[in-house]
């Protein structure tokens, strides 16, 4: 957990609530449709059970290795320096853009051939221009991702003019990177603060 109101339950709520929200996006989604969750150690047996029980095929864990993670303080566990991405998808004829992920992917083959992109991502936590402050110069949300790391969920699993979902919007990365992918939009967020600043970030995009 992190210190917001949004991210208190308990376990039972927890399940409920991913239950719930998960159901949603199932309804709404296309039958070749794909759906990521981003998530930690913390949470993602839930998420997987529930994906599951909707009977989602979970094609990848994709593992985020951050290159910047947090010093662990404790001195009593290693140091937590990875996050997931689940992808899962539902139906058989699902979206995935492979060549073009070569394309984009920074790692290359010995002979500086294009190389087919991993299940592991290795890249910082959001910082310099990219990550938004506010006046007092900290982190308007505790949880934006990385610009590139929307980038290769979008370009992978959809094509131009289609449309992507983002159940929890937040800063509004989902939705920059979406409209300069070419494709349409839907953000949903109930925190008024973070309306605000995605809208902004829309604005200046």
């Amino acid at each position: 957990m992190i210190n917001e109101e949004w991210d208190k339950m308990t376990a039972p709520e927890y399940m409920q609530f991913t239950r719930k929200w998960i159901g949603a996006c199932h309804n709404v989604l296309k039958d070749n449709g794909s759906i990521y969750i981003s998530c930690t150690y913390h949470n993602l047996g839930e998420v997987m059970i529930v994906l599951r029980q909707f009977d989602f095929k979970i094609n990848n864990v994709i593992v985020w290795q951050k290159t910047n993670a947090m010093p662990n303080m404790t001195k009593r566990v290693f140091t937590h320096s990875t996050e997931f991405v689940v992808w899962a998808v539902k139906g058989k004829k699902w979206i995935f853009n492979y060549k073009e992920l070569k394309q984009i992917n920074p790692e290359t083959q010995k002979d500086g051939s294009l190389k087919q992109m991993r299940d592991v991502w290795t890249m910082p936590l959001v910082q310099g221009k990219e990550r938004l402050r506010g006046k007092d110069g900290k982190a308007l949300h505790p949880t934006q991702k990385p610009e590139e790391m929307l980038k290769r969920i979008i370009i992978a699993s959809s094509n131009k003019e289609d449309l992507v979902l983002d159940p929890f919007l937040g800063s509004g990365t989902t939705a920059v990177v979406a409209k300069r992918l070419d494709r349409n939009w839907i953000g949903i967020e109930k925190n008024e603060k973070y309306v605000e600043v995605a809208d902004r970030r829309l604005h200046e995009e």
